[in-house]
Formats: structure tokens, C-alpha cells, sequence
């Protein structure tokens, strides 16, 4: 439907109801007598209004209603579809959590409303140990079902305004809103706990995995990099004190 259609069909359909109206109105009058006596009751002028209101009704529901809601339909369906894309966009397909797309805008998010509203925020980095190793001695597909496992543990340990994603290979990023860092070390430490006591089946074979997690307090003013770049090296800070751990460290 061009331009010129779409601005007459309104006036159309208008012209198309007071047609309808008119010629239901004339039946009706000339049915009941009407035009031969024009004073009338008024029993016969409010039976000529229900009539008419019943009459007219159909028409205007198919020519004026119906379309509105047919267009309401559309518009909410192609919403849906536009919601469940940008879901499908920021979700790692192997573990159904966040992938690296969706934590960055999270993370944006949540530094933007920490510096706007002076409130504390803390950031982890989780990295699985010898992840490698994992891979080599099970195999690649044994290493996506560890991934998965432990996503499934993390997620079940985050509180509701957190977010957490696989930010990378074997690493995942937790994203602690309102969370001062000595919370945030409790977080990561009952996640450390959870992840080691876990055990991760593949076949017959029971796996055990750890994971090293750093955690560092967001500072107004700097920025993502800065941010993610501190995070990164204090996990790697746990990985070299013996892994198995959790390194909380301020911003410098």
C-alpha cells in the first residue's frame, strides 16, 4: 500500500460507516413508520437507537476495529521477535548465558549507573584451571560440557541484580551491582567452593575442575579497558599464587 492509499483509507472508512449508518437508519424508520409520523414516541425513538447501535456495530468492528487490531498484533509480534533476536544476539550458544557481546553492555550499564549515582560495584573474572588439560585428556566435547556445568553453577549463585557470561574461552565475568568488594570476595569465594566440590560428569568419568577468580572494585571515572584490564590481572594474580583461589585487589 503506497502513501497516497494509506492517508484515504481512513477517510474512506469513515465515508464507508456514515453510508452504512445512513442506510440502516432509513430502513429502520421507514420499518417503523417514522417518516409518516415524524414526532414519534419515545419508545419508538429509543427502539430506533438499539436497533441502529446493533445494526451498525458489525461494520464498524470489520472496518474500523478489526484493522486496529490486526496492527496492534503485528506490532507486538514483530517486538517479540526483535527482543527474542537481541537475546539470541548476547547469549553464548554452548552455555545459554551471556557471551562477550551482552556483558559489555551490561557492564556499561552498570558503570554508567555507579558513577551517576555515586554507588559501589565490583567486577570478577573467573578462569577455569588447566582447562587445557581438560580438552586433552576427555576431550573437546567433555571441556563444552565442564563450560556448561560450570555456567549452570555460577548462574544458580548470582543474586538478582547480577549478571554473569562466558567473557571468553574458559573465562566468565560476574558483573556485582551495589556490591562493595569485601561482599564481592564472599560472592566469588562461595562460588570458588561450589565449583571445586562439584563434579562434573562425561560417560563414565567423573571430572573435577577448579577455578581462579579475581575481583577488583570499579572506580568512577575510568574506563572499560582499564577496568576489565585490573580484573584480568588479579585473576591471573590467583592463578599464579597457586590457583584454586580467590584475589581481591583495589583499584591502583
Amino acid at each position: 500500500m503506497n502513501a497516497k492509499e494509506k492517508a484515504a483509507t481512513p477517510f474512506l472508512t469513515m465515508l464507508a460507516i456514515v453510508a452504512i449508518a445512513f442506510a440502516v437508519e432509513s430502513a429502520i424508520m421507514a420499518g417503523l413508520g417514522l417518516w409518516a409520523h415524524s414526532g414519534g414516541s419515545l419508545a419508538l425513538v429509543l427502539l430506533d437507537a438499539v436497533v441502529l447501535s446493533l445494526a451498525i456495530a458489525p461494520p464498524t468492528y470489520w472496518l474500523v476495529l478489526r484493522p486496529i487490531r490486526r496492527e496492534y498484533e503485528r506490532r507486538l509480534r514483530a517486538e517479540i521477535q526483535a527482543q527474542a533476536l537481541g537475546r539470541l544476539a548476547a547469549t553464548d550458544p554452548l552455555t545459554r548465558s551471556m557471551n562477550r557481546r551482552g556483558l559489555v553492555d551490561a557492564l556499561r550499564e552498570a558503570m554508567a549507573h555507579a558513577a551517576r549515582y555515586g554507588r559501589p560495584f565490583s567486577l570478577a573474572m573467573a578462569d577455569i584451571d588447566h582447562f587445557k588439560r581438560i580438552n586433552d585428556t576427555y576431550g573437546h566435547e567433555a571441556g563444552d560440557e565442564v563450560l556448561r556445568g560450570i555456567a549452570s553453577i555460577l548462574s544458580k549463585e548470582m543474586r538478582l541484580p547480577d549478571r554473569v557470561g562466558r567473557y571468553g574461552g574458559e573465562e566468565f565475568l560476574l558483573i556485582l551491582p551495589e556490591t562493595k568488594p569485601d561482599a564481592a570476595q564472599t560472592v566469588a569465594e562461595r562460588i570458588r567452593a561450589s565449583v571445586s566440590n562439584a563434579d562434573f560428569a562425561f560417560g563414565r568419568s567423573r571430572i573435577k575442575v577448579t577455578v581462579s577468580i579475581g575481583v577488583t572494585e570499579f572506580e568512577p571515572g575510568e574506563t572499560m579497558e582499564e577496568l576489565l584490564s585490573r580484573v584480568d590481572r588479579v585473576m591471573y594474580q590467583a592463578k599464579a599464587a597457586g590457583r584454586d583461589r580467590v584475589i581481591s585487589a583495589a583499584a591502583s
